[in-house]
């Protein structure tokens, strides 16, 4: 049995018509999908090394916005206050002194592409680090905390290329 010109004419336009709206509603269904990226920056991974007259601590950023400010203080105890109006806390790990960071604007996922991959408490055996926390990670503020031994000085630097936060802590 043959269909009429007029009818496949008919139904050739309806499947066009169907396939063209199918088009226009599909990158409308993925715009409304949750876009995994940070919309700040992301810390990835925080990575430490030994040097002759310092030790250092890489965090690894996330490189499609721009660099955080961080803020450092000192603390002779190791105590922290976790978001806004948390208890008062001290780090995990002991040391002579401690370091205290805060990265802003930034975040520290848990899970997906941009997620934070190294344990929350890290020891780390270097003369002047022993390690590092993170202290939290409340309203665009990530927090960490350093645990130190001797040390006669410390420097905080942002880099480009790949974005990173490098905390040099002197012999």
């Amino acid at each position: 049995m043959s269909f009429p010109r007029t009818a496949r004419t008919l139904a050739a336009s309806v499947l066009a018509v169907t396939g063209a709206l199918t088009a226009a509603i599909a990158p409308a269904q993925a715009a409304t999908t949750p876009d995994t990226s940070c919309e700040r920056v992301c810390i990835l991974d925080a990575r430490t090394g030994s040097h002759p007259d310092y030790d250092r601590l890489v965090f690894d950023l996330t490189d499609h916005v721009a660099q955080p400010a961080v803020q450092a203080q000192l603390s002779a105890d190791g105590s922290y206050t976790p978001g806004a109006a948390g208890e008062m806390r001290h780090l995990a790990i002991a040391g002579k002194s401690y370091l205290l960071l805060d990265v802003y604007p930034a975040q520290a996922r848990s899970s997906g592409p941009d997620a934070y991959t190294t344990p929350a408490v890290q020891p780390v055996s270097l003369p002047s680090l022993k390690g590092v926390q993170m202290t939290g990670d409340y309203e665009g503020h990530i927090g960490f905390g350093l645990s130190l031994g001797d040390y006669t000085r410390y420097q905080v630097s942002t880099l480009t290329a790949p974005n990173r936060i490098v905390v040099d802590v002197y012999h």
